[in-house]
């Protein structure tokens, strides 16, 4: 029995190294897993980079095979929708197209006069016949007239598209595990000076938003008055990707409006006690 003993103890033990060990190479993979997990979502996402100025010298191949320098589009006279994905994708970059000309159907604005799209390929290998392939499918689907000379295809070498992605804040990179590029969605605005003012995320948009951030991008040059109104009056969230009223304008309106009502009140009291005075001066 004393024999039996240390063997039971030392079995014991060693079943309860192996269970700590099991356990730390489980945490370990799990926040390895988890390293992995936030590596990934900070490597396809946007950075705040508003403000920030493309390069106008860098140059690119439009879906005819033509060279295209973007110091064609800056400075120029309208704000451009920036889109970066690639023709090839299998989902994602679609459904943001459709999102958004789903968003430009809905508004007034004209591209080519109001706007300019431009859609940069972030995949190298791309080429002017798959610029060509992606524009002729989606081109039809832009119901306003103008979409021929404001709607431009491009593709370019790995440094031209890096330069530009980097420019404006738009994190992409190749998956092996998925055979394709993992890359945020969003729309990005431009002035025509080609500063980037706003960045609308998402593979749906808001109609109404689209076209403020158009208008607001393009520096009022075709706003319309209301759109003047509602630009002075909301601001962009952009946790909500929408324009809202922010506390401070709230708060500015308010003290407005309560300075109106004091100063009504002030003006109807001296006015009355003016009548009274002279009627009594008449008696």
């Amino acid at each position: 029995m004393n024999a039996r003993g240390p063997v039971r103890g030392g079995a014991v033990l060693l079943l309860a190294a192996i269970a700590l060990a099991a356990g730390a190479r489980a945490q370990g993979e799990h926040g390895s897993a988890s390293g992995v997990l936030e590596i990934t979502q900070a490597a396809a996402s946007m950075e705040n980079k508003i403000g920030a100025v493309v390069d106008r010298d860098l140059t690119f191949t439009d879906d005819r095979g033509y060279p295209f320098q973007l110091k064609q589009l800056f400075p120029g006279d309208r704000p451009v929708i920036l889109v970066l994905g690639y023709y090839g994708c299998p989902d994602m970059c679609g459904t943001v197209m459709l999102g958004m000309l789903d968003a430009l159907n809905q508004t007034e604005l004209v591209p080519g006069k109001d706007y300019e799209i431009v859609n940069v390929s972030i995949d190298p290998r791309e080429t002017p016949q798959s610029a060509r392939t992606r524009k002729e499918h989606f081109l039809p689907k832009l119901h306003q007239v103008g979409g021929p000379e404001g709607w431009r295809f491009l593709i370019g070498d790995k440094d031209s598209i890096q330069t530009l992605a980097d420019s404006v804040g738009f994190r992409f990179f190749w998956s092996e595990f998925t055979n394709r590029f993992d890359h945020p969605a969003a729309l990005l605005f431009l002035t025509p000076q080609g500063k980037l003012n706003r960045v609308i995320t998402g593979q749906t948009f808001d109609p109404e938003t689209v076209h403020l951030a158009i208008v607001e991008a393009g520096q009022g040059k075709n706003a319309s008055f209301w759109d003047k109104v509602r630009l002075s009056c909301l601001t962009f969230d952009s946790r909500t990707n929408v324009y809202s009223l922010a506390a401070m304008t709230v708060m500015r309106v308010g003290g407005a409006i309560t300075l109106v009502a004091v100063a009504a009140m002030i003006f109807l009291m001296v006015r009355r006690e003016r009548r009274r005075a002279a009627a009594a001066a008449t008696t």
